[in-house]
């Protein structure tokens, strides 16, 4: 891979987490200990090991700080914007309920309402001889903050060593001092090492371990591990768990940044202390930094035709990927409502591209990583060895940057530990998920899919594959595609189907009383997650279809994840039976998600819903008018107990409104002033 220009290409995720004059200064940094006033001579080697050993840290940093995505590069000088940072309890030691379970598209929602309180960037670099976990989606930019939080504690003369789970799956066993030492910065004496770890040893409460990407592990740590030696040569997982439990350098600061999903299934003595929960961007904020970098003709363009992709510009990685894409795009951007439209259509523009370079046919490039992507994801992979590429029809030598990145990690002393000195991966995740869906649709044989679909493709691992599958032949069905396209269009139509009629059915009968909780629990998961596959293709014959099979008591999930709303809505529009009971009670819904809901739910028939229950939400005085359209197709009682911010509650029945013991808030002058019955 052709080294990047850093002169004219510019990583926007660096503008999101550029937050305070701490960072800015950390570019900088220049190591300038006190030597202590009396040492011993072995305590001078390590004193001077330790000093040698930061400056390679420091190093480090400021190489990865130069790695740029091509293709966009900035107008003006970069606006500072600032991701929200929230203290959350959801992974606190002992607090995390047993019957939760982790679905990928629950990520964003899954902490939502365990929120302690906001904080600013220097809470984090406050923290000392703590395990801190920091939590995002995908493309929020976590890897990059970390990066930037170990320049600051360097500024702050702290030994900080950033290690990236991806470049640390090693497959032989290794000790505590070449995890950390021998394997990051390899080519140095024996003697280097020694006094370094020494060091370590006798200042643990000096040390911060940042250790970067724990989802991207290939190991789990859902077992628990024995205490170990530091000297013990064990697996990588041992190490990393032992380093979780505080077995080793128990006064040092751990921070380990991961999707939520990788953090919930640790093992109790391996759980965070503390855990921070990134967010996005703000609209404003994210308009900002796009503005930064592109004309406010596209923006206003994008608004135009799939308004959608703005609100997607707020996950930092959506936002490089749309303006990269559009920059020279090769066609109008186009309808960009779903993720699985929006990923086409940027692939799409990437391809043809004139600002990414490859020697030979980029189709043919990415023919060969769909088949590559989909037996990684198969396999639970991340990290590709060159054999990988070459036995995938890839030559390693002039991969292309946007869709595999490539990492020169240089010979380990023991070259046991890993085979050859170089690592591939998808430069982001959500690229390899997207490659697998090509090759599901377009390169696997019809037998193949038919066999894949009926044994693997619903479940639990292949969820957001499983959207974007049917996001993506749903859409070619309007096409007019035919031979092995169309027999795979109606194959999974069919299936899709037949999955909503079986996972329907199981849900009327657990709502029958005839299950238990979790059961109950998981299939409205299950229903909800094929609603979400049905709104991905906008298909109205399969949502008029499902709406034949859907219970007319439904309850939404708690903590209804903003990614189900879309689907769910679509098939709501579609039905036109009775309803006996909605309820949306202690799903956290925020002012948007309720806002969708909504809209669709005040154009159903006048008392088409029984009871509606919409207590224990998150939603603001902008709701209000939302409310107020739901009183014509509500026929019996809206239960509304909390769920305005400082509302104690409302619930209408026989027209009227009573007020629930010390309710205040706004609900009570909006009704008001509304004319409504309030008793």
């Amino acid at each position: 891979m052709a080294e990047q220009s850093t002169s004219s290409t510019v990583n926007i995720t660096d503008a999101v987490l550029n937050q305070s004059p701490v960072i800015k200064d950390a570019e900088i940094v220049n190591i300038n200990y006190t030597q202590p006033p009396s040492t011993s001579s072995s305590d001078e080697d390590e004193w001077n090991s330790m000093r040698k050993l930061m400056k390679l840290c420091i190093s480090y940093l400021e190489k990865e700080g130069k790695l740029r995505l091509q293709g966009v590069s900035a107008k003006e000088q970069i606006p500072v914007v600032h991701p929200a940072i929230h203290e959350i309890t959801y992974y606190d030691r002992d607090t995390v309920p047993v019957d939760e379970r982790y679905e990928p598209e629950g990520q964003n929602e899954l902490f939502k309402n365990k929120i302690k309180r906001e904080v600013c960037f220097q809470d984090l670099l406050d923290q000392k001889g703590k395990f801190i976990s920091i939590v995002a989606s995908a493309g929020s930019g976590k890897t990059v903050f970390s990066l930037r939080l170990a320049k600051a504690f360097s500024l702050l003369k702290r030994l900080c060593i950033h290690l990236k789970f991806m470049y640390a799956n090693y497959e032989e066993p290794l000790t505590l001092r070449q995890f950390l030492l021998d394997n990051k910065f390899p080519g140095y004496s024996e003697e280097f090492y020694t006094a370094c770890f020494s060091w370590m040893q006798k200042n643990a409460d000096k040390i911060v371990l940042i250790l970067d990407g724990l989802d991207q592990a290939q190991y789990s740590l859902k077992k628990i591990s024995q205490n170990i030696n530091d000297k013990a040569c064990v697996p990588v997982k041992d190490l990393i768990f032992n380093l979780c439990g505080k077995h080793f350098f128990r006064n040092s600061l751990l921070i380990i940044t991961s999707r939520p999903h990788a953090v919930l299934y640790l093992p109790e003595p391996a759980r965070p202390q503390v855990t921070y929960a990134l967010g996005d961007l703000s609209l404003e904020e994210s308009k900002e930094l796009f503005l930064a970098f592109a004309d406010e003709d596209l923006w206003r363009k994008i608004k135009k035709s799939s308004g959608q992709m703005l609100s997607m510009c707020r996950n930092p990685l959506m936002l490089q990927m749309i303006i990269s894409s559009n920059t020279d795009p090769s066609e109008d951007i186009g309808d960009a409502s779903t993720p699985t439209r929006l990923f086409a259509t940027v692939m799409n523009n990437l391809t043809y591209s004139r600002n990414f370079q490859y020697p030979e046919s980029l189709h043919k490039l990415t023919r060969s990583l769909q088949t590559l992507a989909f037996h990684a994801t198969k396999e639970g992979k991340v990290v590709l060895t060159a054999k990988d590429l070459r036995d995938g029809g890839v030559d390693p030598t002039t991969i292309h940057d946007i869709v595999v990145q490539l990492h020169c990690h240089r010979s380990p002393i023991n070259s046991r530990l890993l085979e050859g000195n170089t690592k591939f991966f998808f430069c982001h995740q959500t690229f390899q998920e997207h490659l697998t869906v090509s090759y599901v649709v377009y390169g696997m044989p019809v037998e193949e899919f038919q066999d894949f679909v009926e044994t693997s493709l619903f479940e639990d691992h292949w969820t957001v594959v499983r959207r974007f599958v049917c996001g993506l032949l749903f859409d070619l069905e309007s096409k007019a595609v035919s031979g092995d396209l169309l027999q795979k269009i109606e194959f999974l139509k069919k299936y899709l189907i037949q999955e909503l009629e079986i996972i329907s059915e199981k849900y009327m009968e657990m709502e029958r009383g005839q299950s238990v909780w979790q059961d109950y629990k998981a299939l409205t998961d299950k229903l909800f997650d094929l609603y979400a596959c049905v709104g991905e293709g906008k298909d109205s014959s399969i949502a008029t279809k499902a709406t034949e099979y859907l219970p007319t008591t439904i309850r939404l999930p708690i903590l209804m994840n903003s990614n189900l709303v879309p689907g769910f809505c679509f098939v709501l529009k579609h039905v036109t039976k009775q309803l006996d009971v909605l309820s949306l009670m202690n799903c956290q819904l925020d002012a948007n998600s309720f806002h969708e809901i909504a809209s669709v739910i005040k154009e159903m028939k006048p008392g088409q819903i029984g009871m509606m229950d919409i207590s224990y939400n998150d939603l603001q005085p902008s709701n209000i008018d939302d409310v107020i359209g739901l009183f014509r197709v509500v026929r019996d009682e809206l239960v509304m107990w909390d769920c305005f911010i400082g509302d104690a509650g409302w619930w209408m029945v026989d027209g009227g409104f009573q007020r629930g013991a010390g309710c205040e808030g706004e609900m009570l002058y909006w009704m008001k002033e509304t004319n409504f019955d309030l008793h």
